[in-house]
């Protein structure tokens, strides 16, 4: 979870945005962006884990407004929703906030390793146990035409033989068929899998990083999409 407390720049003429997070102040806007109808320290802003944010104002002079509507404390705020502080309903760019803050941020993605090498393991072995039961369908083939040379030096032997292959003909069948739905499924739940954990780890972001493989996420060392740092 994000925690910060939105307010006014104290101490200069033309006051930007300043937010503080974890004893830290950071500055959004141009000088003089600001009216002075906003406070010192106007609202706190709580970001949950899946992007959604709870908004209070601290006291109660202060006016805060969502979605037009003058309120004291609203949850469940979305980056798209509009949220005005002060009566100039001064307008906090929520989405723009969180990507420069989000930015400034680093995260642990030492855990994403073994998620994206988990994943890459069980691709390749469902990819490899589909290849060799390809191989051995081949097998009820090859079994015929042995029939066929066998024919030529023992009696009733081609005879054996294919009614061998057909047996074996039958048993792959019937293992390809019950793989015809079981294999899709697997994959569809290791995709699924995949696409819930393989995420960037910033609250705010979230992004699913499939395309990137893990090394290249550390190469990078930085989120593609909200450009929050990564470390292992």
């Amino acid at each position: 979870m994000m925690e910060l407390t939105i307010g006014r720049e104290s101490g200069v003429e033309n006051p930007r945005l300043a937010i503080e997070q974890n004893g830290k102040t950071f500055y959004w806007g141009k000088p003089g962006s600001v009216p002075k109808s906003v406070s010192r320290k106007h609202c706190h802003v709580s970001v949950e884990d899946d992007a959604k944010m709870l908004i209070e104002d601290i006291t109660e002079n202060n006016f805060l407004y969502v979605n037009g509507v003058d309120c004291k404390r609203k949850g469940d705020v979305g980056i798209t929703d509009t949220v005005e502080l002060g009566p100039d309903r001064y307008r906090l760019d929520l989405e723009g906030i969180l990507k420069a803050i989000s930015s400034q941020q680093t995260y642990d993605i030492s855990h994403l390793k073994e998620i994206y090498e988990s994943y890459q393991k069980e691709k390749y072995d469902l990819q490899v146990s589909q290849g060799k039961l390809n191989a051995l369908s081949a097998l009820p083939g090859i079994l015929s035409m042995t029939s066929i040379g066998l024919a030529v030096f023992i009696e009733n032997a081609r005879i054996v033989m294919i009614v061998v292959a057909a047996l074996f003909a039958l048993a792959f069948a019937l293992i390809r068929y019950r793989n015809a739905s079981k294999v899709p499924k697997k994959n569809k739940e290791l995709e699924e899998i995949f696409r819930d954990h393989y995420v960037c780890p910033n609250p705010s972001c979230g992004h699913f990083l499939g395309a990137i493989p893990y090394k290249e996420l550390l190469k990078n060392k930085a989120c593609p999409y909200c450009k929050s740092k990564f470390t292992e």
